[in-house]
């Protein structure tokens, strides 16, 4: 497919300078640097006011990322969003990647209603667009996207630093951040899976890693060096089983534990409306990917993961009960098994290239090209 070079705007929101964003968020945002087309990309942060010459630039696309459309979720939304509200009269085509789409959703849907976004790149399937976008599902053209993909000069350049598994110092190692109660009990899978599978390692004799404390999060390179220093790393579906349409149920959640601290996830169900707490929100997400970049043997929660990661192939499946838990930590003791899976997932999933940033670069660009439909070559499991 010959494509030409398109003149792209590229907005983002980021508070401090850009040597200190996360990795797994540069390599997103920059995901049009591994175009094969000699683009002219502009990339500006929003979080800095808008320089006149951009209100009369002419672009082919704009494409408002992730971190710029998280901040539907700033009390001072508003008040940004109408001092921005001439990129809706830029005869551009604008292009859409949000995540976490399930929170503030409405708000969402109007904003890109509003502008004109006309290409949208969801983490969610067919089945939730009328859910997720009651305006936009039926005026965007929607395609799947995953919240964050393998960029191969990092997994490349980093290679050869990656221990063996049996050198690693750990046996199971993990950090997430404990999530609150308006991510629903889907949300409290991260915190819960630390506390059941350390507190059963340890009785075993395994060493571990594992914390959701705030103080003990590790940011920047240091990620990777400490998902490398365990065999296992486990997790769940990133995701949500709440559809918050306009932070509501948040509002609500907080009020309430503001005048009773000690409430349950268990005694807000009973006084918030039935069904609630109910949807299926998921996906995976960018340390599914780092896993197989590290080459460490996943244990997850049994889910669907986009049907990219297959249970007892890619990963050890771990019950949602935890009924498992005992035959699933002597598997971790078996380096031999772990190493097979571990080789298995790298072949399948990175020596693939399917779910590159070279990948999503170009069904991008199938789209900026104006192709009525993405080839499937570029679509993956996605």
């Amino acid at each position: 497919m010959s494509l030409a070079a398109k003149r792209i705007l590229v907005l983002y929101w980021h508070p401090e300078p850009l040597a200190n964003m996360r990795p797994a968020i540069y390599s997103h945002l920059h995901v049009m640097d591994w175009s094969v087309a000699p683009h002219d990309i502009l990339y500006y942060n929003a979080f800095i006011g808008p320089p006149a010459s951009l209100r009369h630039g002419r672009f082919d696309a704009i494409i408002l990322h992730t971190t710029f459309l998280c901040m539907r979720w700033s009390h001072l939304f508003y008040t940004w969003k109408w001092d921005l509200r001439w990129i809706a009269d830029l005869n551009s085509m604008k292009i859409a990647l949000p995540q976490d789409e399930y929170d503030h959703s409405e708000i969402l849907d109007e904003w890109l209603y509003e502008w004109g976004v006309s290409v949208i790149f969801s983490n969610f399937g067919p089945e939730h667009h009328g859910t997720l976008y009651p305006i936009m599902h039926n005026k965007a053209e929607f395609y799947k996207a995953f919240t964050g993909y393998i960029d191969e000069n990092i997994a490349i350049t980093r290679a050869g630093m990656i221990p063996a598994l049996e050198a690693r110092t750990n046996d199971i190692v993990y950090r997430a951040t404990r999530l609150p109660y308006w991510f629903g009990h889907h949300g409290q899978l991260k915190y819960q899976i630390a506390e059941r599978v350390r507190e059963r390692a340890v009785t075993k004799g395994m060493k571990c890693d594992i914390s959701t404390r705030p103080e003990d999060t590790i940011v920047g390179d240091q990620w990777e060096k400490f998902m490398a220093s365990g065999r296992v790393v486990i997790g769940c579906e990133s995701g949500s089983s709440v559809l918050d349409r306009r932070g509501e149920i948040k509002a609500w959640i907080q009020a309430s534990l503001r005048t009773r601290p000690d409430l349950s996830l268990e005694e807000l169900h009973k006084e918030l409306p039935a069904g609630w707490d109910s949807y299926q929100f998921f996906a995976i997400g960018p340390r599914h990917f780092e896993a197989v970049m590290t080459r460490t043997c996943q244990v997850l929660i049994e889910g669907w993961y986009d049907g990219v990661f297959e249970p007892d192939r890619h990963y050890l499946p771990l019950k949602k009960d935890y009924s498992n838990l005992d035959e699933v930590l002597d598997k971790v003791s078996n380096t031999r098994l772990i190493n097979v899976m571990v080789e298995q997932a790298h072949k399948d999933i990175f020596l693939s290239g399917k779910y590159s940033y070279r990948i999503f670069a170009q069904k991008i660009d199938c789209v900026l090209s104006g192709a009525s439909q993405v080839p499937s070559q570029y679509l993956g499991a996605a």
